[in-house]
């Protein structure tokens, strides 16, 4: 009779844990089901859904767990910081929305070209196109970045890098190829780069290696640096006199910048 007893609150447990909306996956991961009406709980993912009577309202009953590497997810899923997709299809299991497979960022690895903004800080994609493992988006590739790597014109721009080279490249698909540097006080800069905090233009320049975007020289602001008027002004400078002109900053006017 206990071992009776002792099954029989294991089951009323295991039945108490599936009402509440908890379950527990392969592993010993947790997983938990909440209404599709609902936020997905930060760092987690939905691997299911369905619809139920347990949500009203005509929403789906979505099953969220936290994530691990290769995990099967459906394609409305939030991406966990440090996760790419890296393939889509379609199954039974996600409702209206295709199926993919999550992976862990790595350097070289090929993810789904439309989950662009799951891409780290400091990754670039190098190459992309149709290779049929994301159903109807291009694959890309995507690296970690270093000083001279050539990346794609869609590519997330890393923090501290500006582009130096513009050029066609086979690779990128329908985008053109950029070459990127680290910054540093001088650099010669394209100007369809973004100019990274703390820094102003101080000359404009025709540079064949920018192709269409004007060329251009970066530095580090001091008190009454001559800056170009298509520089960003940084936080606590300002401008102490416009109208300058300059032959450094032609076809734009020159300003004067001061932090005292």
């Amino acid at each position: 009779m206990k071992s009776m007893g002792m099954w029989l609150a294991r089951l009323l447990s295991a039945l108490a844990l599936v009402a509440g909306g908890v379950v527990f996956c392969a592993g010993g991961a947790q997983a938990a089901t909440v209404c599709g009406d609902r936020p997905v709980p930060p760092g987690q993912v939905i691997t299911s859904e369905t619809l139920t009577a347990s949500c009203t309202g005509g929403y789906l009953t979505e099953t969220v767990q936290p994530p691990y590497d290769g995990i099967q997810v459906c394609g409305n899923s939030p991406v966990p910081t440090g996760y790419v997709f890296t393939s889509l299809y379609t199954t039974n299991s996600c409702g209206p929305y295709q199926t993919g497979r999550l992976n862990t960022v790595r350097n070289g690895i090929r993810m789904c070209g439309n989950y662009n903004g799951s891409i780290p800080n400091g990754y670039v994609i190098t190459n992309e196109g149709p290779d049929g493992t994301c159903a109807q988006w291009y694959g890309e590739t995507i690296n970690a970045a270093y000083n001279g790597i050539q990346m794609c014109g869609n590519s997330p721009m890393p923090s501290d890098y500006v582009i130096t080279a513009n050029f066609q490249n086979s690779g990128c698909g329908i985008y053109q190829g950029e070459r990127i540097n680290t910054v540093y006080d001088g650099i010669a800069f394209c100007g369809n780069s973004p100019v990274p905090p703390g820094y102003v233009i101080t000359a404009n320049s025709q540079v064949n290696s920018c192709g269409m975007y004007l060329g251009g020289r970066l530095n580090l602001p001091y008190n009454g640096i001559t800056a170009c008027a298509n520089s960003p002004v940084p936080n606590g400078w300002w401008v102490s006199a416009d109208g300058l002109q300059t032959p450094a900053c032609a076809p734009y006017m020159a300003e004067t910048l001061k932090n005292q």
